[in-house]
């Protein structure tokens, strides 16, 4: 049950990946400004609509996954201009990258198609995988994407929907899928399947933690120095509730000084920029491992 309570303590703090305010789309999307870079090496600049931005939560229960998130979307709608009525169709097998402009603050979001494989209870990446446009998460050596699923208590009572103002401190993050993959990789591993997760296998956390080192192992594979430091992380138990319970204690002290006089979503944006921190950290070691071990 510890483990249980780790796993979910460890989900909930990924509630900040990408941005301090989310954007909670109850209908139709708009169509944003994009670029569009294509396999070919051309690009398209325009407006777009379909994928999520990465700072926008999914509604969804466990078992929907990326295609409630529309990351598996097989075209893309494309518009040369905002106030065009001809809407074209460009097939996500001829895109390379989508980079979307937030409006507001100007701040770019990036999604990159890849191949994504799931590694198996073997500890063996499956022979098959699925196209998806990956949110980028962190770019470095090894690129993290991925994306949140959330639900949020509606006006209306106290049942969890998607008809939630986005300003107010009521959501709850269900999980939160993470993919690894090198900048110039056509494929991506994902460690661990959040979605398709059972009680069971939550139970099973060893079981969980090994896919994280494989998942390493097989995105550094070209750098034996940096397989000695996954090992290394291996031996030391590096993914366990020990870990995260000393990067949250290193932390507790300046975000409990922060929330001082802080209440509702003013104080959840402080607990989820520090929870957050807790959490990226936790796989940006391995990644950095492999810079310094790979020049």
């Amino acid at each position: 049950m510890k483990q249980l309570t780790t796993l979910l303590l460890l989900l909930i703090s990924a509630q900040n990946f990408f941005a301090q305010s989310l954007q909670f789309y109850t209908g139709q999307r708009d169509f944003i400004p994009i670029e569009i870079l294509m396999e070919d090496g051309s690009s398209k600049t325009g407006f777009a609509q379909d994928f999520m931005l990465p700072d926008v939560a999914t509604f969804t229960i466990m078992g929907r996954g990326p295609k409630y998130a529309n990351l598996d979307r097989k075209e893309v709608k494309f518009k040369s201009s905002k106030s065009d009525t001809q809407v074209q169709l460009i097939p996500v097998s001829d895109i390379k990258s989508l980079i979307y402009t937030n409006e507001q603050t100007q701040e770019q979001f990036q999604l990159d198609k890849r191949l994504v494989k799931e590694i198996n209870n073997k500890q063996e990446l499956e022979s098959e995988g699925k196209v998806l446009m990956l949110p980028l998460m962190e770019k470095g050596p090894i690129n993290l994407y991925g994306y949140r699923s959330m639900l949020c208590k509606a006006d209306f009572g106290n049942n969890f929907s998607a008809g939630s103002d986005g300003n107010e401190d009521n959501c709850q993050l269900t999980y939160v899928m993470v993919y690894l993959s090198k900048p110039n990789d056509t494929f991506a591993v994902a460690p661990v399947d959040y979605p398709s997760l059972t009680p069971l296998a939550l139970l099973n956390m060893n079981s969980l933690y090994k896919k994280f080192y494989t998942a390493y192992e097989m995105v550094g594979a070209d750098c034996p120095e940096f397989l000695k430091k996954v090992d290394e992380a291996r031996q030391n138990d590096y993914f366990s509730n020990k870990t995260f319970r000393e990067k949250k204690k290193a932390s507790d002290a300046e975000r409990k000084a922060l929330l001082k006089g802080k209440r509702g979503a003013e104080a959840s944006i402080i607990n989820m920029k520090y929870r957050s921190r807790i959490y990226t950290d936790i796989y940006k070691k391995l990644i950095d491992d492999y810079k310094e071990s790979c020049k």
